[in-house]
């Protein structure tokens, strides 16, 4: 059901490739999902941390078997993401279920903040910095160095100040305020400074909206329409916005493959040269098989909440070097999936007596 032309080209370009044993000769650089650039032989440069034919894959290392969170000691974390401090600290924010597992999400999750002296952790647990109810916060810093953590959820019902979007602190351990504006309505907010300063957010993975000043009010949300059609039954969410060296607008999804079985979706990955005209790749740039540096491997039923993470000398934030996600350690079977909560991989982790999930960061090479 694949109705956009983004899809077919590539049907027949690998089709024409089988039958003719030509290369795959790229355009522009579009034709190599702008992950780079292509070159005067019609071959895809690609950008680190991509790699393939059209530079469609991340090219993943090897993650620590012991996650970033939640493993050690054992708690249900979801997504996250780490920001390093002026003094070599790393500071994850991430949603942790205060009771039980993740099928209590929407009751039980609070916005938690936990160091390390490493990117790939194990983090500790430091404070929470908005209780129940926060869940996926998703935090970045400003030009002043600022922490702003963008969310869903209030914090406690009694709260009297407070906001569902986005909390400011000058310090990764507060005191934060709630953010004085917001775009209405913003479902799982991704957000992303532009290299001209001005900073995006993604609402609900559909719409956009700006400001040039996170105190000052923010623009109408609007739609963001992908330019090449998806199957009816795959839902993408858990957006991630950033921009390359290039100043090219990239998002990259968690996928929802609903009735689809024996077919198992993971990620998606959107880019665009201007933020109006976007396209969506045809190829899932991560799965769900990580590999571990003690050698083993594990098929996890879903991977969501992707969140990339950058060097310290890359300050705009343009070549990532690995990523957070949340993952639900069922491993992604037929068999298995079809007795999860909803028959499908990605609702295992709301399956009672299965819903323990954690926060795992996995390098690029």
């Amino acid at each position: 059901r694949l109705v956009f032309n983004m899809a077919y080209f590539m049907f027949i370009i690998v089709l024409s490739m089988l039958l003719t044993g030509d290369a795959y000769v790229c355009r522009s650089e579009l034709d190599c999902h702008l992950n780079g650039v292509c070159n005067s032989n019609g071959m895809c440069e690609c950008d680190d941390p991509w790699t393939g034919v059209v530079c469609g894959n991340l090219n993943r290392g090897k993650a620590n078997v012991d996650g970033a969170y939640g493993y050690k000691p054992n708690v249900s974390s979801w997504g996250g993401n780490s920001l390093l401090d002026e003094n070599g600290t790393f500071h994850l924010f991430v949603a942790e279920m205060k009771h039980g597992g993740l099928q209590n999400w929407h009751t039980e999750s609070e916005c938690v903040h936990a160091t390390s002296d490493k990117i790939e952790g194990p983090y500790q647990k430091n404070d929470v910095v908005l209780d129940v109810w926060c869940h996926n916060p998703d935090t970045i810093r400003d030009a002043d160095g600022n922490y702003l953590m963008f969310h869903i959820g209030s914090g406690p019902k009694k709260t009297g100040n407070t906001s569902g979007f986005m909390h400011a602190a000058k310090s990764p351990v507060g005191p934060w305020t709630p953010a004085p504006t917001n775009p209405g309505s913003c479902n799982n907010p991704a957000p992303a400074f532009h290299p001209n300063g001005t900073l995006f957010v993604v609402c609900d993975s559909r719409t956009i909206s700006y400001t040039s000043n996170w105190r000052e009010p923010w623009s109408a949300q609007r739609k963001i329409v992908y330019q090449n059609a998806i199957e009816e039954r795959r839902r993408f969410e858990d957006a991630f916005l950033w921009f390359d060296k290039r100043g090219n607008w990239h998002i990259v999804f968690h996928c929802l493959c609903k009735d689809l079985l024996p077919d198992i979706c993971f990620s998606g990955h959107a880019f665009s040269k201007d933020g109006f005209t976007w396209n969506m790749s045809s190829i899932q740039p991560y799965n769900g098989t990580v590999n571990f540096i003690d050698g083993s491997s594990f098929p996890f039923a879903t991977r969501e909440r992707p969140h990339m993470m950058y060097a310290p000398e890359d300050k705009n934030r343009t070549t990532p070097i690995g990523f957070f996600t949340g993952v639900s350690p069922q491993p992604a079977n037929i068999p298995a999936c079809k007795t999860c909560f909803h028959q499908d991989c990605s609702s295992c982790k709301i399956t009672p007596g299965r819903d323990w999930t954690y926060t795992l960061y996995e390098p690029f090479n």
